[in-house]
């Protein structure tokens, strides 16, 4: 089975962050066309905040949700357990093997997934060949280089170059959504709908989660200690970027945006 790295780990400070994410602010692009009744594949669930919601949104079908980590694995059981969302079931499984007939489901969803593996077009072969005749695969992917904030500094810059340059020695892509059509395209999908949105931190209560979050990612996560063993940054430096993201977060007129593109493709043979 494949190996990949994940840059972020899945250390407090991660895996809390992305239970905040919700299906309507991580998959607005693939609410409409979902009907109460699909079976749909949730690739690399992570702690289940939107596979939970994704199955508010089909009643009377079912979700599935697949990760690697076993940890994670049980939080994802814990929240939708607790969201009582019964129509959920989940597996450890990865994406370059997915333990499913072909054309099990109707939608094969991933949101920031493609972005950390070394090989997206394999897994995304594997999503096209479990989605029925035409049901759809959606993506969606970050671009870090298009990550900025304002008031700029030059350890942001920094942090920015950084994780990119740590990615790229993991062979993931960090700017995977821009690449999202032509992975899609080369996976043999001919009928893609590309769009953009783009995630923004203004208001007082998500600048401080952000940066506070980020600090503490340049501190105690895998992307941290990789970026030491790479001999891409020192502990020092890591701290000096810490500090300055949490000067960010307490700054009243702060601001952070980076942009998600999103492919929905529909399996047409």
């Amino acid at each position: 089975m494949q190996r990949d790295v994940y840059t972020h780990g899945h250390q407090p400070a991660v895996v809390e962050q992305h239970a905040r994410r919700t299906v309507e602010t991580s998959a607005a692009f693939l609410l409409p066309h979902l009907n109460g009744s699909m079976r749909i594949l949730d690739v690399g669930c992570g702690p289940g905040s939107i596979t939970a919601g994704l199955a508010r949104w089909v009643p009377d079908g079912q979700v599935v949700g697949i990760e690697v980590v076993p940890s994670v694995l049980e939080a994802a059981r814990r929240h939708c357990a607790e969201a009582g969302a019964a129509n959920v079931t989940f597996r450890e499984a990865s994406v370059y093997d997915l333990p499913f007939d072909g054309g099990s489901f109707d939608v094969v969803y991933a949101h920031q997934v493609l972005q950390h593996l070394t090989d997206p077009v394999a897994a995304l072969c594997e999503m096209r060949r479990v989605v029925g005749h035409g049901g759809l695969v959606a993506v969606r992917d970050s671009d870090y280089y298009t990550m900025s904030r304002t008031p700029e500094s030059p350890l942001m810059d920094r942090w920015r170059d950084l994780y990119r340059r740590v990615a790229r020695h993991n062979g993931a892509e960090p700017d995977a959504g821009r690449h999202l059509y032509r992975w899609l395209k080369t996976t043999g999908f001919t009928e893609i709908t590309m769009s953009a949105s783009c995630q923004v931190m203004a208001d007082e209560e998500s600048r401080r989660n952000w940066g506070e979050s980020w600090a503490e990612r340049c501190l105690t996560t895998d992307f941290a200690s990789q970026a030491v063993a790479y001999g891409r940054a020192t502990e020092a430096e890591l701290g000096e970027i810490a500090a300055d993201w949490r000067a960010w977060a307490n700054d009243p007129d702060g601001y952070f945006h980076y942009i998600c593109d999103e492919g929905l493709a529909v399996r047409t043979s």
